[in-house]
Parts: C-alpha cells; structure tokens; sequence
C-alpha cells in the first residue's frame, strides 16, 4: 500500500514535471514564431491540466482561452493559404473551448467562422455566425471588435444585395468606434501622448476608414451620391 502511494506521488511528480516543460516549450516556440509546435504543446499541455487541476478550475479556464485564442490566430492564417480543411477544424476547436466561458473569445471565433463561410461562399451561414457573435457582444461590455462584427455583417449583405441594410450595419460600426474613441481619450488623459499613438488606437483608425469607405459605398448602391461623395472625403481626413 506504502509502496503504491510512493509510486502515484512519483507518477504525479513527472506528470507535473512534464507539464512544466510543455509550457516553456510553448513559450519558446511562439517567440521562434513556430505557432504550429506551440499549439501542439498547449493542446498537450491542456489535456495534464484538466487531470491534475479539474475542468472547471480556473488553470483549465485560463488554459481553454489561450488555446481558443491560437485557434483563431491559426485558423485566420490558414484561410489565407486556402487551406479550407485546417481552418474549420482549428474553428470548431476554438468553438469547444469558448463554449461554456470567454463569450468575448467565442464572438471572435464566430467571426472567423463567418469570413470562412463568406470565402466558401456561403453567404446565409456567415449571417448566422455574425448575428451570433452581435448577440454575444451586446451581453458584453467594453468589446474591442465590436465595430468589426458590424462591418463583416455590412459586407455580407451588401453580397446579398441588401445595401440599406448594409448601410445601417457600416453606420453603427463608426458610432461604436467613436464611443470607443471618447472613452479612450477620457482614459487616457493626463497621460503622455506616447499612449495615444500606441497600435491599437492605430488599428482602430484604421478601422475607421474602412467604417467611412463602407458607408460610402453602400450610399453609392443606393444612388445618395453626395453623401456617398462626403463619405470618401472623411476616409482621408482621419489621422495616419
């Protein structure tokens, strides 16, 4: 009986031991920019934790959001290779892991889904994703791609050739963009301007334009050209 308690704790100690080699393997991996070995090694990783933490300990949580997290980083950089099989295994991976937490995680992954949908061609099952991911959101505060969601469902159906539709989605887009840009300032005073420069301001500006450049558009489908005309002006007035 001593015997078998001396050889379990002994088995738990490598098994620890093991998982602890994972980790730093991970972290050396995603600093060689190897992401492929990095998520063999989470994946690996996770199954140790879920046997030595529980499902529902936060290890395991934490553990489930970053491996979501390199999901969708790899799925996205599969699906501009077209290689169509990957993407939507590694999504419905990410889709497992966010299923019972990280809704923030899990409105990114269905807007994955959507734009692998969208590159299929499958217009209708991108709507549904997006709409998913819209309500999700809406649950949420302070979501930082909000405006994005909006603008993948203004792309979708401008396909659909529902333009007014698609104007209303490009429109909200740029009102949360522009909350988003108020709250950031409010946070942000007192601060030096080093952080206002930082890259997700820029990337938010960025997203901006395509905001502009979307209501422009979809202004000119529905012949309003002077407003489609003020709406192109504004892509170029935003700070670079």
């Amino acid at each position: 009986m001593k015997d078998k308690a001396l050889r379990d704790a002994r088995e738990e100690q490598q098994e620890l031991e093991a998982l602890h080699r994972l980790d730093e393997e991970c972290v050396h991996q995603q600093r060689a920019g190897n992401y492929l070995k990095a998520f063999d090694c989470m994946e690996r990783a996770l199954v140790l934790r879920r046997h030595f933490f529980g499902i529902e300990s936060e290890e395991v949580i934490q553990a489930c959001r970053a491996l979501a997290e390199m999901c969708n980083l790899l799925a996205m950089s599969f699906l501009q290779q077209d290689n169509y099989a990957v993407t939507i295994d590694l999504l419905k991976k990410a889709e497992v892991l966010t299923q019972r937490h990280h809704p923030a995680e899990r409105a990114t992954t269905l807007n994955n889904l959507a734009c692998y949908y969208r590159r299929l061609g499958k217009l209708h099952s991108a709507m549904t994703s997006l709409k998913r991911a819209l309500e999700l959101e809406k649950r949420l505060e302070n979501v930082r791609n909000a405006a994005d969601t909006q603008l993948n469902m203004c792309a979708v159906l401008s396909q659909l050739g529902k333009h007014q539709e698609a104007l209303e989605h490009a429109q909200e887009a740029l009102i949360t963009l522009q909350e988003g840009f108020i709250q950031g300032k409010h946070t942000t005073e007192g601060k030096t301007s080093e952080g206002d420069t930082s890259s997700s301001r820029l990337d938010r500006i960025s997203v901006m334009c395509i905001a502009y450049h979307n209501v422009g558009v979809e202004q000119e489908f529905l012949k309003d050209y002077a407003e489609s005309v003020a709406s192109y002006k504004k892509v170029n007035e935003q700070p670079h």
